[in-house]
């Protein structure tokens, strides 16, 4: 297809062509040395020039990198670099395969001047598998340390191999048939005994590998062989050894290499920001090295807000260092030139998604590309093969980019006048989960759209920042949707935040306005502030009555009705609860209006009506579960924030009239839900105290009242009433010393902790059940989980802010999660273990 500028491309090179003739006849009219030389340099730079115009124009008509090098028999990653450079491309002249023999790259081990840090794990591994397979590919994205890693371990095993360790660098190999004269006499059969061929740098070659590969397990099968790659051979007799960015390791890396460049520098009073650098760089061992060789001129503090310029900061390597040491672009760009162009185009597409994607959300990103699910789906496959994204490992079917190759996507994105239209893309992507929810979804499905949202909550608050950014009219609705999960997670200050934007975005509807103000309603009650509570609800319900939207305003009633509650007025909330009820009915809206009567319910049982509220939580479970699997547990039918809410509040009821048996068995499904809710959560925990009284279980109940006052939330007043008398009952059971003992281990407990006892009863647990986090790195992850900032951690565990995120970036390696709500749902999977419900009856 002709693309715009076409004509001009093509006059451009037919100009070339002209001047080329007119050289050509110019050098044969030459006589003497002299000119004849200038001639054919002057021929040789119009060729050149030329050859960058049928470049651009082949580029133009749909040619891809790839595609272009063959045709001019040069590395694709030497023509992108030259055309870059808005030099003249110069090539070869065009060879057969038969004609053109790479010399041999065959060599000792490469020899290392500065030491090896960590992977000894991985050292260990090697050696195991390969003596199982006899060939082993240690594959891993750009930057990982393939090459060093390698070299390190035939160092060590060196001595094993009677036969010699033979180094081979394909590197500087272009084409698939020369990599068997490069390999050279290194392949030749060893009388001596076994022997090691180390293959390096084999992506851009791999035919050629998998060629020689195969031919010399057949004629020698005394060679053990090791490959380093970005991708794998997938060849038979093949074992693959996926190579991890650093973890652990990497701030001690980062500190050796940081003293390699100032002898005086101190890795100690820097600790935690090292930590915040080496998780912002991956823990790419090419990135942190780099990094690390600036603190020569920097320190790490001035360092870190420099992250975002990575791509032009770290560009020095060091001279004379194992591998294709280079600046990190450089590095990312060879590994973006072996993509082809659809590849590429996917690639800069799903660098806009911070918190990972899937088949849906690549999908959205990549639509205008028209392609289908599968083969959607093959392209992650085959970028994940060639180690341009990593699958992630806790969630199946999930990947995700690295955030350095995801600054070089978007780079390659705004190069191309995509990155607008593609951040509009994800909006309207993003913006249909709104829509879903404002039709009021129950059962299975609001569990399946509440999931979904979860999932991409980094994405969610990326496309929050990027509305804003290029004033997008769907902004309003992805901050409005944003709040409602952050509430969840009680980070109260972010929700207020983000819905003063939308009330003072130009582009807020005004339906935009009355959902804001209803959601601060709520926020503002949670935070203690009444007074604002009224007058948002108040506003909320005035601009929702001008409208014809009957969404809308059932949200805005539903704000009132719970301020006039929590402000006192009981009787008023109930009577707004009632209006909106029949409103609802009469427009055919009986399932919004069975949410609405589980809202009215809590109205109900604060005010002391136990009976009525009863009846309506009944008739509300009954609607709600009409949408779900009845062959589930109940907290798996239930797991959304709504039926999470419905079932508190179905456990408070039966609590209150003394129907414990059916109080147990709504307490242990809520505590048993992966939903991220803490008021929520330090509510059911209470249920559990009350019943456990009942059960004589004092201490108990003592500990786990103490523990949900130490984390502190808003409490009613006919809340209060009814600890304070299941307290005092404790309290006479065992004695003041006794309760004393009993209510100072609750106050030092977290949340899942005390969810633990709750549920279990006995000693809480405070160990990691799965054993990847150390007892400090699990107190961390368990407040996190708790809905606290780093700060107010830092305060309960008695260290510092710096200390806290030093162990929260230790615990996001470590679980492979980018965000605190991954980390919350880790610490929620993990305690979901035992029949709850037993323990609660005491049974």
């Amino acid at each position: 297809m002709v693309r715009h500028g076409d004509g001009d491309l093509v006059k451009d090179v037919e100009s070339h062509l002209r001047q080329l003739a007119a050289v050509a006849d110019s050098a044969s009219n030459a006589s003497g040395t002299a000119a004849i030389a200038s001639a054919l340099a002057e021929a040789q730079r119009v060729a050149a020039w030329g050859l960058r115009s049928a470049v651009e124009l082949g580029r133009a008509r749909g040619f891809s990198w790839r595609q272009l090098a063959d045709l001019l028999d040069i590395p694709a990653s030497t023509l992108h670099r030259q055309y870059r450079s808005g030099a003249a491309i110069l090539s070869a002249p065009e060879s057969r395969p038969d004609d053109r023999e790479a010399p041999s790259s065959a060599g000792p081990i490469p020899r290392a001047f500065d030491s090896f840090v960590g992977r000894e794990r991985e050292l260990a591994d090697l050696s195991d598998m390969l003596r199982r397979t006899g060939l082993l590919s240690v594959v891993g994205p750009v930057g990982v340390g393939k090459t060093r890693f390698a070299a390190e371990w035939a160092r060590r095993v060196e001595s094993s191999y009677p036969g010699g360790v033979r180094w081979v660098d394909l590197a500087s190999v272009t084409k698939p048939w020369q990599v068997t004269s490069a390999v050279g006499p290194a392949r030749e059969p060893t009388a001596a005994g076994a022997a090691l061929l180390v293959l390096d740098n084999c992506e851009h070659v791999i035919d050629g590998v998998v060629d020689v590969v195969s031919k010399l397990r057949v004629t020698a099968p005394e060679f053990d062989v090791l490959t380093t790659s970005r991708e794998a051979l997938r060849t038979q007799g093949e074992t693959v050894m996926v190579l991890e960015p650093l973890r652990a390791d990497a701030v001690r890396l980062f500190a050796t290499r940081a003293l390699e460049s100032r002898a005086d520098f101190d890795p100690g009073s820097w600790a935690e920001v090292i930590a915040e650098i080496c998780d912002r760089l991956d823990g790419l061992p090419l990135a942190i090295e780099l990094a690390a060789h600036q603190m020569d001129v920097l320190t790490p503090e001035s360092l870190l807000p420099k992250m975002a310029e990575r791509l032009d900061l770290l560009v020095h390597a060091r001279r004379g260092a194992i591998g294709r040491r280079r600046g990190l672009r450089d590095a990312i760009q060879s590994s973006y030139d072996l993509l082809e162009d659809t590849e590429q185009q996917v690639f800069a597409r799903l660098s806009l998604l911070p918190g990972g994607f899937d088949q849906q959300s690549a999908a959205a990103v990549t639509a205008d590309l028209i392609l289908t699910p599968a083969r959607v789906w093959a392209l992650l496959t085959d970028l994940a093969r060639k180690s341009v994204i990593v699958t992630d490992a806790q969630r199946v079917g999930r990947f995700r980019m690295l955030e350095s190759l995801r600054a070089f996507g978007q780079e390659r994105l705004a190069d191309a006048g995509e990155l607008v239209p593609t951040q509009i893309r994800l909006l309207e992507w993003l913006a249909a989960f709104e829509q879903q929810l404002l039709r009021h979804p129950g059962g299975d499905e609001l569990t399946m759209i509440e999931r979904r949202v979860v999932a991409e909550m980094d994405n969610l608050r990326y496309g929050v920042d990027a509305a804003a950014a290029i004033s997008h009219p769907l902004h309003p609705n992805l901050a409005i949707l944003l709040s409602r999960f952050l509430a969840n997670v009680s980070d109260l200050t972010e929700v207020r935040r983000l819905l003063s934007d939308v009330l003072n975005n130009p582009l807020s509807s005004p339906h935009h306005r009355a959902n804001s103000l209803s959601w601060l309603a709520k926020n503002d009650t949670r935070q203690g502030d009444l007074e604002a509570a009224v007058r948002h609800s108040n506003g909320a319900l005035e601009l929702a009555r001008e409208l014809d939207d009957l969404d809308t305003l059932a949200t805005a009633l539903t704000s009132v009705m719970f301020t006039r509650g929590s402000t006192g007025d009981l009787r008023g909330g109930v009577q707004v609860g009632d209006e909106l009820i029949e409103l609802l009915l009469r427009m055919d809206r009986a399932e919004v209006a069975s949410w609405v009567l589980h809202k009215q319910a809590w109205l109900l049982v604060t005010s002391g009506d136990l009976a009525a509220a009863r009846e309506a939580i009944t008739e509300s479970i009954r609607t709600y579960e009409s949408r779900t699997d009845q062959t589930l547990p109940l907290a798996d039918r239930f797991a959304n924030h709504s039926g999470m809410s419905l079932l508190h509040t179905a456990a408070v009821t039966a609590t209150m009239q003394g129907d414990d048996a059916a109080a147990a068995e709504y307490v242990a499904a809520v505590l048993t839900m992966p939903v991220p809710d803490r008021d929520t959560v330090l509510s059911a925990i209470e249920c559990a105290a009350i019943l456990t009284v009942r059960q004589k279980k004092h201490s108990q109940a003592l500990t786990l009242m103490a523990g949900t006052t130490a984390v502190g939330r808003p409490v009613q007043a006919f809340w209060t009433r009814q600890l304070a008398a299941a307290t005092s009952t404790a309290q006479h059971a065992i004695g003041l010393t006794a309760a004393r003992a009993a209510s100072a281990a609750g106050s030092s407990m977290t949340v899942p902790q005390l969810i633990e006892l709750a549920v279990r009863g006995g000693r809480p647990n405070d160990e990691d059940p799965t054993g990847v986090l150390t007892r400090r790195e699990l107190a961390v992850a368990m407040q996190v989980a708790s809905g606290l900032t780093n700060a107010q951690i830092a305060k309960e565990l008695s260290i510092s802010a710096r200390t806290v995120a030093s162990h929260l970036t230790n615990i996001r390696l470590k679980l492979n999660v980018r965000t605190r709500v991954e980390v919350a749902l880790w610490v929620s999977r993990t305690g979901r273990q035992a029949e709850a419900q037993r323990s609660l009856m005491g049974v």
